[in-house]
């Protein structure tokens, strides 16, 4: 555990300077040699002996730069036969689904490994990864993970984020190794090759077979997508509106096959083979049983990242235990994650890797401590307060992370859990069951009908739970710095409670006061912060007003009703902005606004109707009175516009091009704006952000 933490800061640190140096690689060999010839020559004891803070220091030191050059020996990119390298886009890409396909509206998005460039009669190995969109019918759906294709296709770069606070999708990306995406026409690609023998291939097979199985036995609807989710990691079935449930009553981490799902599986395992080899010699022969069946399972849920994560985590716990009764479990999960990282360094940016770690170490630290806070005799109400301070516990280590990813809380994670945690074990004991029944026709119905039920009122109690008052605290917005800080203020917490001594209560104190004027200087920030964002916003126009506190968005109906397109183009800028209140405006509705400050308007915002379906920002100076300081002309194409008309009455103005506008109204705008030398921006290619 304590070569783990240096090792995490090492890796971390490469992935976010990107310094890709042979200097780093070099100096960490120079000092594995200058180790290995101390060994050699009997020196290093004496060092380790008579030196043991340094000998440890050297160690630490030495993980830190393993971290280091790990993430460089792991990022694609710093090879010289990387796909991207080879230029002729003629080239016919040969590559390998590498991931379970998932399924859009109108595409099916594959990760795939880039394996060769073939140009005429000559064939280069490459490496390399990407994303790639195929057109939606029957051939692509039936791609299953370890597929071969081939094609020819011009690869396009992934764009950053287009608005302020937007999910960086660039970065997320970046952290799989993938720079580069591309859209192919059904007609434009063919399979050349499936291997079953491959094991992500055999596992996809596996799972596909049984979510066949799980559909035939009645579940259906919103049931079906649950379970095929909690049992399985398929999570294609899930409508957003369920999901936006579930995350809301707390209960998310059941709808993603993880450390719950193993836990269960080992549990009922362990049960199981307890009754059946109960002498304790026995135990090796007990930990390779269960461990074939828990790996049987992995391949069932179709061998994805987060079943394989909590798979190695419990088969290194299961394999300390049998090997040394008295190993730390806490060295067992360091030994997990080490190996983890080992194989991908890039996965400690994955939030799921982030969680389910946090989640089981609180779990194993403030459990057992929360948990004897209160004492019950009746055996229901003590089953209750175990998993309440399970959730406790877990909430514990990782809402800290939660408010940096999700912005929010869900407030009544407590009872979601009492229900769902019992229902899952239950529901995933049932599907287990499907497979030994499949061919017992009526016991076979049965539990699929016994499934239908129990989720169905499971569904109705998480959307009761996410449409009841104060369910969710959104628009929380924190920074790296400030997760880091509140994960210091638990610490700290937890030792002065522990040791009772006044020097981890200062600590505690002093990081609450750090905290607090992070905070304090925030607001005051926010307070006097003036801001106008016209968003790119998906052929819709949106314009955020921001003046001293005051808040108006002004937005097209079809933006203000779309709630997933409002959270992903302007609602985590609000977070950032701490927005508490907001005044919205329907463009249909609007004719002209003012915002005033101490009486003087400082904005007004009219529609000029003589030149189209035009908008006109006139920000007044609040010092001058009515002596125009800025004037900015919004353009929209919801109509014909008259270019005439705009470029003699508002050439001296900057334009600003909404998102509603067409290709062609682009391409002329741009024309005119240069012949002009209008100072023009185009909301379609980033959001325009102007502050007074």
């Amino acid at each position: 555990m304590l070569y783990l933490v240096p090792f995490i800061f090492g890796i971390v640190l490469e992935i976010y300077i990107s310094n890709n140096s042979s200097v780093t690689c070099v100096f960490f060999v120079t000092i594995i040699c200058l180790l290995s010839f101390s060994f050699l020559s009997k020196r290093i004891s004496l060092l380790f002996n008579d030196y043991p803070l340094l000998f440890n220091l050297i160690i630490i030191f030495l993980f830190f730069m393993g971290g280091m050059v790990l993430v460089q020996f792991h990022t694609k990119s710093n090879y010289e036969n990387y796909f991207k390298n080879y230029k002729n886009s003629k080239s016919l890409h040969r590559v390998q689904i590498i991931k379970p396909i998932r399924i859009k509206t109108k595409s099916i998005q594959c990760e795939v490994e880039v394996l060769e460039l073939i140009n005429n009669d000559s064939s280069f190995s490459v490496n390399g990864r990407a994303l790639l969109y195929l057109e939606k019918n029957f051939e692509s759906l039936a791609l299953l993970q370890g597929d071969i294709i081939e094609f020819k296709t011009k690869w396009n770069n992934v764009n950053p984020p287009k608005n302020p606070g937007q999910f960086n999708y660039q970065r997320y990306l970046k952290f799989h190794h993938i720079y580069n995406q591309s859209f192919l026409e059904s007609s434009s690609w063919k399979i050349v090759q499936r291997n079953i023998y491959n094991p992500f291939t055999f596992s996809n097979i596996c799972r596909n077979y049984f979510l066949n199985l799980i559909k035939k036995s009645g579940v259906q609807g919103d049931q079906f997508a649950v379970v095929s989710a909690l049992s399985l990691g398929y999570k294609d079935e899930l409508s957003s509106q369920l999901k936006h449930s579930y995350s809301s009553a707390g209960a998310m981490h059941v709808l993603a096959v993880s450390g719950l799902h193993v836990g269960i599986v080992y549990g009922l395992l362990n049960f199981i083979l307890g009754v059946l080899f109960p002498l304790k010699r026995m135990i090796v022969l007990k930990s390779i049983v269960i461990l074939i069946f828990l790996w049987m399972y992995a391949l069932l849920a179709g061998l994805s990242p987060s079943i394989l994560r909590a798979t190695i985590m419990v088969s290194f716990v299961i394999v300390g235990i049998t090997i040394n009764r008295d190993s730390s479990i806490y060295n067992n999960i360091a030994a997990s994650a080490f190996l983890l990282l080992f194989l991908n360094p890039y996965i400690i940016m994955q939030v799921g890797f982030q969680l389910s770690y946090l989640a089981v170490l609180g779990i194993l630290y403030y459990q057992p401590k929360i948990y004897k806070v209160l004492k019950f005799r009746n055996y229901f109400v003590n089953k209750i307060w175990i998993i309440t301070s399970v959730s406790l516990a877990a909430q514990l280590a990782t809402f800290p992370v939660s408010l940096l990813y999700f912005h929010q809380f869900p407030v009544y994670f407590i009872f979601s859990n009492l229900i769902v945690i019992p229902a899952a074990f239950i529901v995933l004991v049932s599907v287990l069951s499907l497979l030994v029944f499949q061919f017992f026709n009526p016991l076979y119905l049965l539990i699929g009908n016994l499934i239908n039920h129990i989720l169905y009122y499971v569904n109705l109690v998480v959307k009761f739970i996410d449409k009841s008052p104060f369910s969710l605290i959104e628009g929380v917005s924190i920074s790296i710095l400030e997760t880091y800080l509140i994960f210091f203020l638990i610490i700290s917490a937890t030792l002065a409670l522990n040791s009772r001594k006044f020097i981890f209560i200062d600590c505690f104190l002093f990081f609450l006061l750090i905290i607090g004027f992070i905070d304090l200087n925030e607001s005051v920030g926010l307070k006097l912060k003036r801001e106008i964002v016209v968003y790119n916003s998906s052929k819709s126009i949106a314009i955020n007003l921001y003046f001293n506190g005051n808040h108006v968005f002004i937005a097209d109906s079809a933006l203000f009703n779309n709630d997933a397109q409002m959270l992903f183009n302007v609602k985590h800028h609000w977070f950032d902005l701490d927005v508490k209140e907001t005044t919205y405006l329907r463009t249909k509705d609007l004719s002209t606004i003012g915002i005033v400050n101490d009486s003087v308007p400082i904005i007004e915002f009219n529609i000029e109707e003589s030149s189209g379906f035009d908008y006109f920002f006139r920000f007044l100076n609040p010092n001058d009175s009515l002596v125009n300081s800025h004037e900015i002309l919004l353009i929209s194409g919801r109509e014909k516009l008259n270019y005439k008309f705009l470029i003699k009455h508002f050439s001296k103005n900057k334009w600003i091009g909404c998102s509603d506008l067409s290709s062609s109204q682009q391409r002329k705008l741009i024309g005119i704006t240069n012949e002009n030398n209008i100072d023009y921006e185009d909301a379609n290619e980033n959001a325009y952000i102007f502050n007074l």
